[in-house]
């Protein structure tokens, strides 16, 4: 599961209202931070937190862990306040919540 040399994708969902360097930042999160560390389901979420006017990615590893990451990245009200990564064995796909369907 979330093998960097997967393919991954972002939905335009997600894209329309979450700058590109979250995306990217989530990514280097999994692949850096949790791959190996937790362990990690088919389906992930993220937090996104405003924490000093910037973006604060918290991620729960159910009952093993939680993890806050801060980004470099000005929070803005328009952003989701969670984001799903869904791993289907074929692609992973990061998404908005309410466009996961499993």
């Amino acid at each position: 599961m979330f093998d960097r040399d997967e393919e991954r994708f972002a939905t335009l969902g997600l894209a329309a209202k979450l700058p590109s360097a979250v995306i990217d930042s989530i990514w280097d999160i999994i692949d850096q931070d949790l791959k190996g560390v937790v362990r990690l389901p088919q389906v992930l979420r993220f937090a996104l937190i405003a924490r000093n006017g910037q973006v604060t990615v918290a991620f729960d590893a159910q009952h093993d862990a939680i993890m806050e990451f801060d980004l470099p990245v000005s929070y803005q009200r328009e952003f989701p306040e969670t984001v799903a990564v869904l791993d289907d064995g074929q692609y992973q796909t990061m998404m908005l919540m309410d466009e996961l369907s499993v």
